[in-house]
């Protein structure tokens, strides 16, 4: 049964009141074993306790089943689970020991909320969205399909800190740039600040990182639970923060804001609520990209309406900084993801859910059917004169030299917006390239080509679209034969190749003579092809060249005659 007590928690001294009224006696027919303790951070009030499964008792109980004994814990309100990346992640079931017994076994969700492996965040582990729950006292956990190096499970405990009972009785912050608030002509939402919520700056693992822009907002949720109070919520995010910088070793909490069941807004990553922080939410697709996360399992609940108001407000501020329309598409280029492989350019919505671009559930299915009235919202948060992005812009013609790319049917709205074109070439604008269209050059070659089409309102932030060729420009071929005739009918064709842009031609050529054929590879811009035994007679010769690296496919023709004493035999 449960009684009170008071229990030593490690480094932290005592945990009493409320917390300790929960905790199960030592001697507890139901334990499997010492009491599981947490260390306890002073500053934040959160407690986490990291051990390997294997180190709890964690065994075969069949055909690819792993179960540990009932865990005797310390408090614990957050349970996670992390192993070392690379394989087939586990399933796996855990249930926990509270007031009214134990709960069902419940799933732990996998972990898709994710930093670029480019970045360097991380230390190479995987992991599960960390599960909120009743306070507990106990824990059992099951693993089934596999059995992952370094499996481990984390025990986490926030307690209210001193600021937390003021907090909502305060003004949220406005901390932005006044500069910045005026870019985006949309009022700035209330949020919370990290020092508002309790961040310890000293888990963050240096400065922050910043993209060049923000192309989207991402939306989340956490996967953790429902029906916390409003005043857990700087718990629930020191805890998140927790998890994310100790456990999985990421540089920061993964989100650049979070909204919670009661419609507050909370800063997320550092570096500047008004500034492109890149976050570690979206894998593949952070780089410019902005997360928000609202807290709580939106696949058992339906959102709240004043969760959708601030997603709403959020969206219209941020993405109004950056000239994008809420409800527009934007063509964005993978980094990576387990759904769209590095490099693949995707068109998308500005504000997605998270399964738009990688294997999730995530935001939950009823936070996910909801984004419609979001982003018609956000829209209608943006004042009336906003430029609008109606149609998106597509390029039509062909990555080849000496072709004509024309931007096509598009729309912004109003009609009467000025449209501005720039190309690119590897991101770096083309001087005086600012027409609809634009002929492919020699500098070209090999390199990425792209526009951006700008719409422009007189006193209204600017709204753009960039597009990007799906491959990089390649070169066209000049093709051309020499035929050396020798005795006995032999016949040598040299192929020689050459391609604007490209120093050394490869690929391989198809030679014939007459009816006869050789396939041949070419080397820096050559091949040779020798016939032997020809019958005296004129010959067409033909060259098929097959395309090369950067280069495209051409061909050469030309005759050759082999002279001979008896009747010459024509072949076409």
């Amino acid at each position: 049964m449960l009684r009170a007590a008071t229990v030593t928690v490690l480094g932290a001294g005592v945990v009493t009141g409320t917390g300790a009224g929960i905790l199960r006696a030592l001697n507890s027919d139901e334990g499997g074993g010492e009491r599981l303790l947490l260390q306890v951070d002073a500053t934040s009030g959160v407690g986490i306790l990291e051990r390997p499964l294997k180190d709890l008792g964690l065994e075969k109980i069949g055909a690819d089943v792993w179960q540990t004994p009932v865990l005797d814990t310390a408090l614990v309100t957050m349970v996670g689970f992390t192993w070392r990346d690379g394989g087939r992640p586990p399933k796996i079931l855990v249930r926990f020991r509270g007031k009214g017994g134990w709960s069902p076994w419940r799933t732990a969700p996998l972990l898709r909320d994710l930093p670029d492996p480019a970045t360097g965040e991380g230390i190479g582990k995987a992991g599960t969205a960390p599960m909120v729950v009743e306070p507990t006292d106990g824990v059992q956990v099951q693993v089934s399909g596999v059995l992952p190096p370094e499996l481990g499970i984390t025990l986490i405990h926030a307690a209210p800190i001193a600021s937390d009972a003021r907090l909502l009785s305060e003004t949220p912050s406005r901390s932005v740039s006044r500069a910045a608030a005026a870019a985006g002509g949309v009022a700035v939402p209330f949020v919370y600040t990290r020092a508002q919520w309790g961040a310890n700056e000293s888990w963050r693992d240096g400065p922050p990182r910043y993209n060049s822009t923000i192309l989207q907002a991402h939306v989340h949720h956490s996967a953790s639970g429902n029906g916390y109070a409003q005043g857990d919520v700087p718990a629930l995010i020191r805890s998140f923060y927790r998890y994310h910088t100790k456990s999985l070793g990421w540089s920061d909490i993964a989100y650049n804001f979070l909204v919670d069941s009661f419609g507050n807004i909370w800063e997320g990553r550092y570096g500047g609520m008004d500034r492109p922080v890149r976050g570690a939410h979206t894998l593949g697709f952070n780089a410019s990209s902005t997360g928000f996360c609202v807290i709580g399992n939106l696949d058992g609940v339906q959102p709240t309406q004043p969760t959708l108001d601030s997603l709403a407000r959020l969206a219209a501020w941020k993405l109004s900084l950056y000239g994008r329309d809420p409800q527009g598409w934007t063509q964005v280029t993978s980094e990576g993801s387990d759904k769209f492989p590095k490099g693949r350019v995707v068109t998308l919505p500005v504000i997605d859910g998270h399964r738009d671009t990688n294997d999730t559930a995530c935001p939950g299915g009823n936070l996910y059917v909801r984004l419609g009235e979001v982003r018609a919202s956000a829209a209608g948060v943006i004042t009336a004169a906003t430029l609008k992005l109606k149609k998106p812009f597509s390029i039509e013609g062909s990555a080849v030299l000496g072709q004509t790319l024309t931007v096509t049917d598009g729309k912004f709205k109003p009609r009467s917006a000025t449209v501005v074109y720039q190309w690119y070439r590897n991101g770096i604008a083309i001087p005086e390239a600012t027409a609809p269209t634009y002929a492919l050059t020699v500098e070209d070659v090999g390199q990425t080509v792209g526009v951006v089409v700008t719409g422009n309102l007189p006193d209204v932030p600017p709204v753009s679209q960039a597009i990007n060729l799906d491959r990089a420009v390649r070169s066209v071929p000049v093709c051309s034969t020499r035929t050396q005739r020798k005795k006995g009918g032999k016949v040598i064709i040299h192929f020689e190749l050459t391609a604007p842009g490209v120093a050394q031609p490869d690929g391989t050529v198809v030679i014939k003579v007459g009816s006869r054929k050789r396939t041949v590879t070419v080397k820096n811009g050559k091949a040779v092809a020798r016939f032997v035994g020809v019958t005296p007679g004129r010959y067409r010769v033909r060259c098929q060249y097959a395309g090369g690296t950067l280069v495209e496919p051409g061909k050469a023709r030309d005759w050759v005659r082999v002279p001979g004493k008896g009747p010459h035999a024509k072949t076409s």
